[in-house]
């Protein structure tokens, strides 16, 4: 379980690294729950958009992400940093080998609810976190942010373009899972799931 300060929904502000490049555009989108992460990257140009989801361990001010599925792939390298609160609200992030530096900001999302999903009849995994307006979707190769306004609306992807409507499951609904249940969700159709 992460520290509660840690979840919610992230936006980065800006990233710099220490050979002076730096980067203030792309979207980075980091959902957080209790213990799970999803974490979804797209440049302006949308060339070399990366995502990744899985579990997220915090010890004292170090936080790692550890990825169980990713677009394109997942990597060797590690993926961690040390974390300091400037707020409640704005997280500074500094890569263990000083690398780089990054900013984020939490998005007014309420508490966020996550679960991890394995196919039934397969080896797939999914993860879905979830508040009272976002939510986010990974699995396999697509990773999507929707935004509950008075519908819910695509708000960022890895896919060049995405279903436009589909039943989302409520956050009531996904409070009620427990490992072992089984269920189909219209985000991914004819796949039944289990909650593990």
């Amino acid at each position: 379980m992460v520290p509660k300060e840690y979840e919610g929904l992230w936006r980065r502000s800006g990233i710099w690294r220490s050979n002076g490049s730096s980067d203030l555009t792309t979207q980075v989108w980091w959902f957080q729950s209790s213990c799970h992460h999803i974490d979804l990257r797209i440049p302006v140009d949308r060339v070399g958009i990366t995502a990744f989801a899985g579990e997220t361990v915090v010890e004292g001010q170090r936080c790692e992400w550890r990825p169980a599925i990713a677009y394109p792939a997942i990597g060797d390298e590690l993926d961690a940093g040390w974390m300091r609160f400037d707020d409640i609200d704005h997280l500074h992030e500094t890569a263990l080998d000083n690398s780089y530096e990054e900013d984020w900001y939490r998005e007014p999302t309420g508490p966020m609810h996550g679960a991890r999903l394995r196919q039934v009849d397969g080896d797939a995994v999914a993860y879905l976190l979830i508040s009272k307006r976002w939510l986010a979707w990974a699995c396999g190769d697509e990773f999507t942010v929707f935004q509950r306004e008075q519908d819910w609306r695509v708000a960022a992807s890895n896919l060049p373009s995405t279903p436009a409507r589909r039943v989302m499951p409520t956050v009531e609904e996904v409070l009620l899972w427990k490992s072992g249940d089984m269920f189909k969700l219209d985000l991914s159709p004819g796949v039944q799931w289990r909650c593990v």
